[in-house]
């Protein structure tokens, strides 16, 4: 867009935004209409995610106006910064009960603060501080915003703390902002008679306002902030854990709860170095061991009992994939932020992700009934297990064992279905052609081969069409009509006493002979490079 073009429409819609602005001071709210309160924002926050104080390092050209009118050191930046922060205060003031629109708000309240350019500006005007004392306070309307509205602008004050700003001032603002929830939220949990008044709404709307926080909280970590932030964070995980026991028959009050450590985990793992990594993982371990124990023994006659602990577990396996993350990202080699703070520890102790996430999906595994299996409201669960299955899956052969002998039963389940247009359908076909490169296409450790083509057989039979289509695209890679022929003559030979393929014992060994005869016969040829 040229630069002309852009001011023109900066320019209507501050236009209309002012016009909105003057009607609200006038107490004509009822007379606005919030779409077009959304429709504005949401122009706000893309432009300014576009053009305001843009990195002027990451382009070759860059227009001079553009970058003279709202570059860095301009009054139309500092203007336009203070112009859009006001804005998003009257929103939230005066729309707090308009949730769509409320959330596009406080996007915008984040996009002003998470290029550190930008927050260096947002925190020099009073609006902001009077914003972040209201809100640490839980003064009225922001107290009634929504709590996902309420998780983000806990991300936007977090991450504004971050800008430039002396000692004194930023420890005076992380005193306003953090220190009020770490002081309400320990003298509530430290009152003898807390497990007795814990079930009050107040004190429930509290718990739930506090784990929200810590939610928007883990949310704003940033490489140059995991430091603090981890250890801010690291405080209330242990106290986490035991609200898990005070609330274990409030299902909502549990979800939050593992949610946060989600969050802590998927944000922050990949920057810990292996002592910090070893506190997050002993404190998601005690987790899975306090939720296993409040819920092995625990009977689930009705629907809505089983959807909340269908919830828990997709959290849990997301929990644990994202531990799995720092075996492939890894970034505290060279990760200074903690060198300073752990000297010599961790010393002789060397737990990998892989370790603690398999250990983890032990305690997990049993609270997977049959039942909630079976039940097709349940396929995202399936699907989410699957994933996690292909992520482990490449951390070592005895592992990636495994992991077949448990896909091949789930394939298994999933042909015997008459429905095919589930989730867990389509998750498998991914399998598919993973276990297809593998046996074929791949060298792979021979041990594997029962366990590989056990899977592969049954999801052959899943996807008949899907695995003719892989054969056909291999066949047409081939240029030399020799090897095209025997490959042809292969692979019907290794589907001939299984046409078509059915979950039938006999015809699976019969293939499984096959499978054998064809790796010996043309697995040399599929190798080569």
């Amino acid at each position: 867009m040229s630069f002309g073009l852009n001011i023109l429409l900066l320019s209507a819609v501050l236009r209309t935004s002012e016009v909105e602005s003057r009607a609200t001071r006038a107490s004509l709210t009822e007379m606005l209409s919030p779409q077009m309160g959304k429709d504005i924002v949401w122009f706000l926050r893309r432009w300014t995610k576009s053009y305001l104080l843009l990195d002027e390092k990451l382009y070759k050209q860059i227009s001079i106006p553009l970058s003279t009118a709202f570059g860095a050191d301009t009054e139309g930046s500092r203007w336009i910064v203070g112009y859009l922060l006001e804005k998003v205060i009257s929103n939230l003031s005066v729309w707090s009960s308009e949730s769509e629109l409320a959330t596009d708000t406080v996007e915008l309240l984040v996009t002003l603060v998470e290029r550190r350019e930008r927050a260096n500006l947002v925190v020099q005007c009073e609006g902001w501080w009077r914003l972040a004392k209201q809100f640490a306070s839980r003064s009225p309307p922001l107290h009634l915003l929504s709590s996902s509205v309420q998780r983000s602008l806990m991300k936007a004050l977090v991450l504004g703390g971050f800008a430039n700003m002396d000692s004194d001032t930023k420890q005076q603002y992380w005193a306003e902002v953090l220190h009020p929830l770490q002081q309400r939220f320990h003298n509530l949990i430290n009152q003898e008679n807390f497990a007795q008044m814990s079930q009050e709404e107040a004190v429930k709307q509290e718990i739930i306002a506090t784990l929200e926080a810590l939610c928007g909280i883990a949310e704003a970590t940033q490489i140059d902030n995991v430091a603090s932030l981890f250890s801010f964070l690291m405080d209330f995980l242990s106290s986490c854990i035991g609200l898990m026991e005070v609330y274990s028959n409030t299902p909502e009050t549990v979800n939050l709860i593992i949610e946060v450590f989600v969050e802590v985990a998927h944000k922050q793992i990949c920057y810990l170095g292996e002592t910090k990594s070893m506190r997050l993982y002993e404190a998601c371990l005690t987790l899975l061991q306090v939720y296993s124990k409040n819920n092995q023994s625990r009977k689930r006659g009705d629907s809505t009992a089983e959807e909340d602990q269908y919830q828990d577990l997709l959290l849990i396996m997301e929990l644990l994939t994202n531990l799995l993350s720092k075996e492939f990202i890894d970034f505290s080699d060279t990760d200074e932020v903690f060198r300073t703070q752990d000297p010599g520890a961790s010393a002789g102790r060397s737990v990998s992700a892989a370790d603690v996430v398999l250990y983890g999906v032990n305690i997990v595994l049993p609270l997977m009934s049959q039942d909630l299996l079976k039940g097709m409201s349940q396929e995202m669960l399936k699907s989410r297990f699957l994933r996690f299955l292909d992520c482990v899956c490449s951390m070592s052969s005895e592992i990636s064992q495994l992991c077949l002998e448990a896909l091949s039963p789930l394939a298994e389940h999933c042909a015997k279905s008459p429905d095919k247009d589930t989730p867990l359908y389509h998750a498998t076909q991914h399998f598919l052609k993973l276990v297809f490169d593998m046996l074929l296409l791949q060298k792979h450790n021979t041990e594997m081969t029962v366990a590989a083509g056990e899977a592969f057989y049954s999801l052959v039979c899943l996807h008949q069409v899907e695995y003719n289509e892989l054969v056909q695209t291999l066949l047409s890679t081939q240029r030399d009509a020799v090897i095209y022929q025997r490959l042809a003559d292969a692979f019907r030979q290794l589907t001939a006493s299984s046409s078509p393929p059915t979950m039938d014992r006999k015809q699976k060994l019969a293939f499984l002979k096959s499978l054998e005869e064809f790796v010996a016969n043309v697995g040399g040829l599929l190798c080569v490079k």
